[in-house]
């Protein structure tokens, strides 16, 4: 990343910071929520306080994406036991099965991704909060928030979905990157900067998570796991959160949200 001098000490900053916060939360036994504060709220306070002048729009798209797919995918996800959030801080969970905690994960984790991508990496300011596309993007995820509802109180059979982690990653993630990287491969340089860094930060996140018993990886069919450090998940989630989860993000960003250079 080519960057000048005040840009090297929040970079180097954030990347001790992922390491600082697993040795908190291991030393404090720290909750899923308090773990969402402290890896997510803190840095994205920190850049919000750094590049204020994306915050507007990085927090608009965040809200408006991050809430409707949160809970649809995390519904279904526990639903069909791929995952399982095992002790809320909140005594109540969205629909009997979304804990609070994965929606305000769901918009911190989106809003973090972007604000680092817009500071580091793309560091261009746009003037425009949203563009025709981003209302585009805001109907299909009510359309599919909508759908989502008709089935569960039709007929909730239909949300049991073999290999749903798999299945899901294809088609939310693999699909869409692939077009826009294909139309737009400039971005992809771009991409896989902002991504070699969350993978670094998703897999300290996901290892701490595990041996906190934050959540766990239940019934739900996956192709094949990984073991690291005593830590055992998912292949699914190794490759579609940890390795894609970036690109992913950033290719809707780009394409709905911003100048797709």
């Amino acid at each position: 990343m080519k960057m000048n001098k005040k840009e090297k000490l929040p970079l180097i900053i954030l990347f001790l910071y992922p390491i600082a916060a697993s040795l908190i939360s291991l030393y404090l036994k720290t909750n899923f929520f308090i773990s969402i504060l402290l890896f997510f709220a803190v840095p994205s306070l920190f850049l919000s306080i750094i590049a204020k002048e994306h915050v507007k729009k990085t927090l608009l798209f965040s809200l408006m994406i991050g809430i409707p797919l949160s809970i649809i995918i995390d519904y279904i996800a526990h639903f069909n036991e791929t995952w399982w959030v095992t002790s809320p801080f909140f005594n109540f969970r969205i629909l009997g099965l979304v804990p609070v905690e994965d929606l305000i994960w769901g918009v911190l984790w989106l809003y973090f991704i972007i604000m680092f991508y817009e500071c580091f990496i793309d560091k261009h300011i746009t003037k425009k909060l949203y563009t025709k596309n981003t209302k585009i993007l805001v109907l299909i995820s009510l359309i599919l928030l909508v759908l989502f509802f008709f089935i569960l109180m039709r007929t909730p059979v239909y949300l049991n979905i073999p290999y749903f982690y798999l299945i899901s990653g294809i088609i939310i993630g693999i699909i869409p990157i692939l077009a826009v990287l294909l139309k737009f491969p400039i971005l992809f340089a771009k991409f896989l900067k902002a991504a070699s860094y969350f993978f670094f930060f998703n897999l300290i996140y996901e290892i701490t998570a595990l041996k906190l018993g934050w959540w766990e990886f239940g019934g739900g069919e996956f192709i094949g796991w990984v073991e690291i450090l005593g830590v055992k998940f998912p292949f699914e989630e190794l490759f579609f959160w940890m390795i894609l989860g970036t690109i992913g993000v950033l290719s809707y960003y780009e394409f709905f949200d911003d100048d797709k250079k």
